[in-house]
């Protein structure tokens, strides 16, 4: 859990904070796109459907998978670019006590 965040530490934001939801939602989204191809694969193999119902498969399920993966996408990138606004407006001050040791052993 990041010492930053000091309010309210039961709530999913603040155990990985900006930068670690991004890498979920990046990993949510390799997922779901793996998910979508296997599930692809596995309506064309179906014995016995007709065109149409292969097509409706197809645009009822694996379109549905790779809404949510670009969804996942999405929020992959809109974190990445809070965590980087917060980092330039407001930078952690939790790192900035590991180098002042380090600053005073060079006088």
């Amino acid at each position: 859990m990041s010492k930053c965040c000091k309010c309210a530490k039961w709530w999913p934001h603040n155990w990985l904070c900006l930068k670690g939801l991004s890498i979920l939602f990046l990993v949510l989204f390799y997922i779901a796109t793996v998910f979508a191809i296997y599930q692809t694969v596995a309506i064309l193999m179906l014995p016995g459907m007709t065109g149409k119902e292969i097509v409706g498969a197809l645009f009822t399920y694996t379109l549905s998978d790779l809404a949510a993966a670009v969804m996942f996408l999405t929020m992959h990138k809109i974190l990445k670019a809070l965590a980087a606004i917060k980092h330039a407006v407001a930078p952690c001050c939790c790192g900035a006590h590991k180098e002042e040791p380090a600053a005073e052993e060079n006088k």
